[in-house]
């Protein structure tokens, strides 16, 4: 099976979760004998592209130019994937060019798209094309929910696929379990931007744990546009060792990270169901974490494998990781549980989750097309359509382009 992801911003920084996960995903299809191809634009991030790379997919950089607006780069897509045959294309993060060029995708090539998170961002798009999606997937229940409560698409063509991530077997879990540390250490994994992240709140945590006269450092590691205000406002800390900001890591480096790890926060105001949870999970680290109606109450039973905490409630978060750094019994304790849980989530069971839905989106395209009822109609969506006439919109992506360049 020939398998088309399309992701407009794997090279854009700040990636997430949303992003990474794909590598995962390609080599454990790859691996089942598939063919993968990731369709993207150029961008200055590689090492995702390189990840890629490594596990067999195809990455394909240069189908549309820069200069090119939405309905072209939705030509050009068509045609590239049309000319390569495509089983199936999954719209995973696009702006515009994935959704526009469903209508003109071959009638044989089955289509999915993915909610990766709990918010229009994604659901918009799938409401207005859900006639040309033939199966459409969430990573929470409650993004499954939204996707037919609230962008009209019927249940049976809605399925629930988690992510899936690399796990510490149980003697490696044991092993971490047991080499304990004066020092407590929490780690926050994700992009580096306030927007549905908040994570400006780790700068007034840090302060709320100092001041409760806890031992612990704090890992931050990820990159985005807030990366300097941390460096700027927590520069005493940083100076000290107790706050340390490593940047963007490989997938490998994450996980050595996350093995020196005690508790993970996530501070987000919105989520799908969070990659970097899953990962610390089943790298043995507690996760203490907003709790938000999506991914985390899901994965997170509190008071026993993690605890949640309401959005911006910065003395709970840091009571309760106070509590881990002092209780050391349940510190251990949570810690085995949380390890149980995340073996769960594993990348096979993802990929084997995924075969289901190609499976199941490629019979609703045959019978669909057996019964005549493939949609005629092209619905660009309103944020892809201007009122301006293109040879004018032509030049002004020239002089943005130019403006961007010098």
């Amino acid at each position: 099976m020939h398998i088309v992801f399309i992701d407009n911003l794997l090279m854009i920084p700040p990636t997430g979760g949303a992003h990474t996960f794909l590598a995962a995903l390609s080599g454990a299809l790859v691996s089942l004998g598939h063919q993968v191809s990731v369709a993207t634009e150029l961008g200055p991030e590689q090492s995702l592209k390189r990840s890629l790379e490594t596990n067999g997919a195809e990455v394909s950089t240069d189908i549309w130019r820069a200069v090119d607006l939405p309905e072209q780069r939705a030509r050009h897509l068509s045609q590239w994937a049309n000319e390569r045959g495509a089983d199936v294309v999954v719209v995973s993060v696009s702006p515009d060019a994935g959704w526009l060029v469903l209508p003109l995708l071959s009638e044989k090539t089955a289509t999915l798209s993915i909610a990766h998170s709990d918010g229009p961002t994604f659901y918009r798009p799938v409401a207005h094309y859900r006639d040309f999606i033939d199966c459409a997937i969430g990573v929470s229940e409650e993004t499954c929910r939204q996707l037919v409560s609230q962008c009209g698409l019927p249940s049976d063509r809605v399925r629930r696929v988690p992510y899936g991530v690399e796990t510490l077997s149980r003697d490696e879990m044991l092993q971490r379990v047991a080499n304990t540390s004066e020092i407590f250490r929490v780690g926050y994994v994700g992009r580096l931007v306030q927007s549905q992240k908040r994570v400006l709140d780790l700068i007034p945590l840090a302060r709320t744990l100092r001041e409760r006269s806890i031992r612990f450092e704090l890992h931050i590691i990820g990159d985005g546009p807030e990366r300097a205000t941390i460096e700027s406002d927590l520069k005493d800390l940083m100076a000290n060792g107790t706050v340390k900001l490593w940047g963007w890591l490989s997938p490998a480096e994450v996980r050595q990270r996350l093995c020196e790890l005690d508790a993970i926060v996530l501070v987000s105001d919105t989520e799908g169901l969070p990659v970097a949870l899953l990962e610390g999970m089943a790298h043995a680290a507690v996760p203490v974490i907003t709790a938000l109606p999506s991914g985390n109450t899901e994965v997170v039973r509190h008071g026993e494998n993690g605890f949640l905490v309401p959005v911006g409630d910065i003395d709970q978060f840091a009571e309760r990781l106070a509590l881990l750094a002092r209780d050391s019994e349940l510190l251990l304790k949570m810690k085995s549980l949380a390890w149980e849980t995340g073996q769960h989530y594993t990348v096979d069971k993802m990929a084997a989750s995924y075969l289901e839905c190609f499976d199941l989106a490629k019979t609703h395209r045959a019978t669909r097309e057996e019964s005549g009822q493939t949609p005629q109609i092209f619905p660009a969506m309103a944020s892809c359509v201007s009122r301006y006439p293109f040879w004018a919109r032509k030049i002004k992506r020239r002089i943005q382009l130019y403006l961007h360049a010098t």
